[in-house]
């Protein structure tokens, strides 16, 4: 008895130990940071907070690589990223550190979008099926960077840009177009965004500078009018 009584004393401080090792265990959280329209690498503040909203590290991303390191991170936990600079868009991300038994890095590339009047946000994935009018399934997720980079940025101003699927009657085209534009509008005004800071461009003529193909794309693949964000004030 006095003996399985002692080893479970031992097994007992052996698990103690290794938990006590594990949680001293630190990682690093490493990447690039580069602008969304040009694809180049930026000069940018990377801060980590905790659940407690305290700050745990921060690193300056090289103006000319990108590249930054933030280290001292638990395992296991959850961060608030935060990504700062007067030239760009203020932005947020969370981000979860896997657990391991040994030191770690974890790579996270960021992307930041310029904080420049007239700059032109593409909407890369588009919230609309052709000739539909409606957000489709699925579609706040796309719209929802739009929304937390207004509700972020609450000095900044938009325009919302919508052009049609095909050539066909402009003033049909600018209706519907104008269905498109107020279907974005009122997703990001109902969940925080405030409507004085939204106004609405639709266009009756294709975009000259994304046009439909002219001729028969891959099956599965449909061109559908571009919509840009605009920055109409900083």
């Amino acid at each position: 008895m006095r003996n399985i009584i002692f080893y479970a004393v031992i097994l007992t401080s052996f698990i103690s130990f290794e938990q006590r090792t594990h949680a001293q265990q630190v990682m690093s959280v490493t990447g690039t940071v580069i602008d969304q329209t040009t694809r180049n690498p930026v000069s940018i503040l990377v801060s980590f907070f905790d659940r407690n909203n305290k700050k745990i590290g921060s690193s300056k991303s090289n103006s000319a690589t990108g590249y930054y390191l933030v280290t001292g991170l638990k395992q296991g936990e959850t961060y608030k990223v935060q990504l700062e600079s007067s030239d760009f868009f203020k932005d947020e991300y969370e981000i979860t550190l896997p657990v391991s038994k040994k030191y770690a890095d974890v790579s996270r590339d960021f992307t930041v979008k310029p904080l420049v009047k007239g700059a032109r946000i593409l909407l890369e994935v588009p919230p609309f099926e052709l000739k539909k009018s409606k957000l489709r399934v699925g579609a706040e997720d796309y719209l929802a960077d739009i929304k937390k980079m207004l509700v972020l940025n609450p000095g900044v101003s938009v325009e919302i840009q919508t052009y049609p699927d095909s050539e066909g009657d402009p003033a049909v085209n600018e209706a519907f177009t104008m269905e498109r534009a107020q279907a974005i509008k009122k997703y990001l005004v109902d969940n925080g965004v405030k409507e004085q800071k939204l106004s609405l461009k639709a266009s009756g003529q294709t975009d000259s500078v994304n046009p439909p193909p002219r001729y028969k794309t891959a099956k599965g693949k449909r061109y559908i009018g571009p919509i840009y964000v605009v920055i109409t004030k900083v």
